[in-house]
Parts: structure tokens; C-alpha cells; sequence
């Protein structure tokens, strides 16, 4: 007698989740321990970006939400210090050497240098490193642009809201529980795990060779910058 399956449409959000969490586990696991240089890390990043983005996806397709308000242009998030981890803040400058022009990375290196307090990656409204951004970036979201102008967005005062939940609020819990889980595969591998602010881990590569290296290699406090507390 055959097992029946769940249908794709009957599918539980947090049985899913489930199952990715332990996809992305064992891939930034196996990732990070393999890794041999700078670019074996950031394209691991990457690819657990790209399983977040998979994510976010289906989980707008089991569980859907009302229209968002955020929009392109709408940069009140990214007008905070942002935390991350150091991968992420790898991969954030990876694509700004790749895809900025001269003037713009150069803006970039000043900003980094100055210890903006908006995140340095932020250019006329809009994230210049988008598809490249931390996980922290890709859970916020807002229903009301005016509440979010007063820091209300995210609903990040409700905790798991279970399967009823919408997707916005579904991949968010996804996200930081992802986080969590990384910095805890990092720190059984000996490594400083963080969260480190992007504006210093970014300043940080930018200006130390061999810093990825550095903090593979088990260097503690590496990334923090004059913003973290001892």
C-alpha cells in the first residue's frame, strides 16, 4: 500500500520551512568546511541566498499576502546600521567590485572609511547590491509606509504566528532563525560568528588582506568595528 503524499497546494509552511532549514544546514555546513579561499565563501553565500530567494518564493505561493508596501525607492530599512554575517558581508562587496563603476566604488571606499550611519550600499534610494543583499534585508517589510517611517514594519513585535501566518511574516521568521542557525555552525567550527555591523566587516575587507582568510582561520573580533560593544 502506497503512503499518501501532500499535495503541493496542502503543503505545511513550516513543514517546509523545515525541510529547507535542513537543506540550507547541511549545504552552509559542508560549504564553509570545504572552503579554500575567498571565492569558495562567497560563492557560498550566494548560494544560500539563492535557497532563500526559493524560500520567499514558495512560500508567497502556499501562503500569500496582501500587497506590500515597500516599493523601489523606498529606502527607510536601509537608513539604519545594518547587521549581518561575515559571509554576506563578503558577498555585499564582492558585487560592488564587480558591478560598480570607478566613481561609485570610490564614493563606496569613503563611506566605509567615514562610518556612514545609513548602510553604505544605499545610492539614490535604492540598494545597489540588491540581489546581493543580507538576509536582514530581505525579511523587512511593510503594510504602511507611515508606520514603517516610525520603525513599525516587519509586525516584528508578533513572533511565530504558525501556519496561518502570511508569507511576508512566514520567510522573515525563516530568515532570522536561518541566521541564528549559521552563526551556530560557525562557532562550532571555532570561527567568530558575528553579527558584525556591514559597514565595518565591509571596511574591514576592503583594507586587510587576506581577511576572509583571517577569520577562516579562527581570528576573533576581526570585523569589529567602533559600533560593537566589547
Amino acid at each position: 500500500m502506497q503512503s499518501a503524499e501532500v499535495s503541493p497546494q496542502h503543503r505545511s509552511p513550516l513543514e517546509y520551512m523545515r525541510e529547507k532549514m535542513a537543506q540550507a544546514d547541511s549545504m552552509f555546513r559542508s560549504g564553509l568546511s570545504a572552503a579554500s579561499d575567498d571565492a569558495d565563501i562567497i560563492d557560498l553565500a550566494r548560494k544560500m541566498l539563492a535557497l532563500c530567494d526559493e524560500v520567499g518564493q514558495e512560500l508567497h505561493r502556499i501562503c500569500p499576502v496582501q500587497p506590500l508596501a515597500c516599493h523601489s525607492g523606498c529606502d527607510t530599512c536601509c537608513r539604519n546600521l545594518i547587521q549581518t554575517n561575515p559571509v554576506f558581508a563578503a558577498l555585499g562587496l564582492a558585487e560592488a567590485r564587480r558591478s560598480f563603476d570607478k566613481d561609485q566604488f570610490s564614493m563606496l571606499q569613503d563611506r566605509l572609511a567615514s562610518e556612514t550611519l545609513f548602510c553604505p550600499f544605499l545610492f539614490d534610494g535604492k540598494c545597489s547590491i540588491y540581489h546581493s543583499r543580507p538576509m536582514v534585508c530581505r525579511g523587512y517589510y511593510s503594510f504602511d509606509v507611515e508606520l514603517c517611517k516610525q520603525g513599525e514594519y516587519s509586525e516584528k513585535n508578533m513572533g511565530y504566528q504558525g501556519d496561518g501566518a502570511h508569507a511576508a511574516h512566514q520567510y522573515m521568521i525563516f530568515l532570522f532563525v536561518l541566521e541564528q542557525r549559521i552563526e551556530s555552525i560557525e562557532r562550532e567550527l571555532g570561527l567568530d560568528s558575528g553579527p558584525v555591523f556591514l559597514h565595518d566587516a565591509a571596511h574591514v575587507l576592503l583594507v586587510t588582506p587576506g581577511a576572509l582568510g583571517l577569520w577562516q582561520s579562527g581570528r576573533h573580533g576581526l570585523f569589529a568595528g567602533p559600533d560593537v560593544k566589547a
